[in-house]
């Protein structure tokens, strides 16, 4: 039998055998070292492994512009990739502080688990981390496809190599096996100590993973649009596409709100979000998935929408990187070095152009179809989602932007501060917050006396804030009133929706949408309040989210039965 042709059940079975053996073998021989010439091994195994992984991924490439889709290079990009993290974990764990990265983010007295997630801390161990995770997410999806003619697939590969070699080619610039023999510092330098919490372990890991499964997505979408009316033949491939979708949204989620909660209660600044450069960027590539699956009730007529949505997914994760691994400061002074602007500022002018061409898409089909209730609230919904990611851009590309043009021109560097967040992402949350209420409830009530109950509501609320402002001085932001009414509303559908007649899996196709919009509006109002309420609505919110989202995926592994039905009959 040809390695190619071995099914994917014995793929799986190499693969996992592959990266145990690995972790076994590769400690036990670096410890027959001798200490004195270790740190040389790990740094001259490091780079040469590199170098490797880039010929393997070039030769790789070269076979499957063949239409070869030969697995074997497939196991040695995850194996190598995997030995070359572990040299960098078995250098933490043993204290080699010769290797300059161990130096910098680790010392004698960091805790064991926290050594494993200093490997994280820098710009290298994340890139590296991040490689990881996607030469395993490319291995499986390679499996169970041989067919030379579904060229969308091997296109797909193709680019999603391309895309690791130039991570790797990142790698050997940024020399993460750099040794020197005589430390600065012998016992290490030690990871911050505000990073020293299990919300390290879990908050990178869950955005490590996310950022890894959008590869496979966006490279589909390329190579679908190298050729018109192209699509992916084999199912397996089909059903990843969408899977990764809904997993990257889901890790993505925990990811942000374990953020927040950390940023709570580890970290001490008291609260769960305030617009920090580092938490903004990360809200973009959520914002653009859930935008994403809003496109998806109306992908028929608008394909190119959800190309390009797709897209700008992968730009903002690229984005969000550059940003969180040394774009900007907490204080919003640009940081990077001239590369990293230049980065900065090219990839944010790819993400303000195209979200700008996503809005003017959506505006130009909601001019058309306005009178259509069933997408008219799905548009709107998408279009807030989509101008809340477009403010997160610009407000942080702005920085780096001035900055690159006041080399050349007469201008100071503009600083975007936490007011702008703060404003701009309110109106767009409160419209959000409306177009919801209408989603969940336009077939239940008339459309008038939804627009009246809101501004009465909206007006009552008004006179209790300022009445209350004036006796007491204490501020209720009136708009609040908007955020429960989405939760009613949402709660109303989901009510009305409830039966489990025709079993869980019908339960959750029909009340997904509406339990995610009761998280969301959920979050909304812990934005506007503080003290315990504040905890209450912003982990009560979280955890509906996550309810929303999990069994959407979980539904992908059961059983349907009218294809089983047919397949029966045939």
């Amino acid at each position: 039998m040809k390695f190619n042709q071995i099914s994917s059940r014995y793929i799986i079975l190499i693969s996992i055998g592959l990266l145990v053996s690995l972790t076994l073998i590769v400690p036990l021989l670096l410890d027959l070292v001798n200490l004195n010439v270790r740190f040389l091994i790990i740094s001259i195994l490091g780079k040469s492994i590199i170098i490797v992984l880039i010929v393997v991924l070039i030769i790789d490439v070269i076979l499957l512009f063949t239409k070869v889709n030969f697995y074997l290079f497939s196991i040695l990009n995850m194996g190598l990739t995997f030995f070359l993290y572990l040299l960098l974990v078995y250098s933490f764990l043993n204290n080699v502080f010769e290797v300059v990265y161990v130096m910098n983010y680790s010392n004698t007295t960091l805790p064991l688990i926290y050594k494993f997630v200093a490997v994280w801390a820098g710009e290298d161990g994340s890139i590296m981390t991040w490689m990881l995770f996607n030469s395993i997410i490319i291995n499986f999806y390679r499996i169970k496809n041989q067919n030379k003619e579904d060229l969308v697939f091997i296109r797909s590969v193709i680019i999603s190599l391309i895309v690791s070699t130039v991570f790797l080619v990142i790698l050997i610039y940024l020399n993460p096996f750099e040794v020197d023999s005589t430390p600065d510092i012998p016992g290490g330098l030690g990871l911050n100590p505000l990073l020293i919490s299990p919300f390290m372990i879990w908050h990178p890991f869950f955005t490590f993973i996310a950022y890894a499964i959008f590869l496979i997505p966006f490279t589909i979408v390329i190579a679908e649009s190298t050729k018109r009316g192209s699509k992916i033949l084999n199912s397996y491939q089909q059903n990843f596409y969408g899977f990764s979708l809904k997993v990257g949204w889901l890790v993505m989620t925990l990811s942000i709100g374990l953020g927040a909660y950390w940023a709570k209660i580890a970290l001490n600044w008291g609260r769960y979000w305030g617009w920090d450069p580092v938490e903004t960027v990360s809200l973009i590539p959520w914002f653009l998935i859930t935008a994403f699956f809003h496109t998806r009730l109306f992908n028929k007529k608008n394909p190119l929408l959800i190309k390009i949505n797709v897209g700008i997914i992968f730009f903002s994760i690229l984005f969000s990187t550059l940003i969180t691994r040394g774009g900007l400061s907490p204080l919003h002074s640009f940081t990077g070095g001239t590369e990293l602007i230049i980065w900065v500022t090219l990839i944010g002018i790819l993400l303000v152009v195209f979200s700008l061409y996503a809005m003017y898409i959506v505006l130009d089909y909601l001019m058309e179809d306005y009178k259509n209730k069933t997408v008219l609230f799905d548009y709107l919904s998408y279009l807030f989602l989509i101008g809340l990611a477009f403010i997160c851009i610009f407000g942080l590309f702005i920085t780096p932007l001035t900055y690159m043009l006041s080399i050349y021109l007469p201008i100071n560097i503009i600083d975007i501060g936490p007011n702008y967040f703060i404003i701009t992402s309110l109106i767009l949350a409160v419209g959000l917050a409306i177009t919801l209420t209408f989603c969940s409830i336009w077939e239940y009530f008339k459309i008038k006396s939804i627009i009246l109950v809101i501004s009465i509501a909206l007006a009552i609320q008004t006179i209790i804030s300022f009445s209350l402002l004036y006796l007491s001085g204490i501020w209720i932001n009136p708009v609040i009133i908007i955020y429960f009414i989405s939760i009613f509303a949402s709660s109303y559908k989901f009510i009305k929706n409830f039966t489990v007649k025709k079993g869980f899996k019908h339960f959750f196709r029909l009340n997904s949408k509406s339990i995610i919009h009761v998280g969301i509006s959920f979050i909304l109002v812990g934005t506007l309040i503080t003290s315990i309420s504040q905890d209450i609505f912003f982990i009560s919110g979280f955890i509906i989210l996550l309810i929303g989202i999990v069994p959407s995926i979980i539904l992908t592994f059961l059983p349907n039965k009218k294809a089983s039905m047919r397949n029966s009959i045939h």
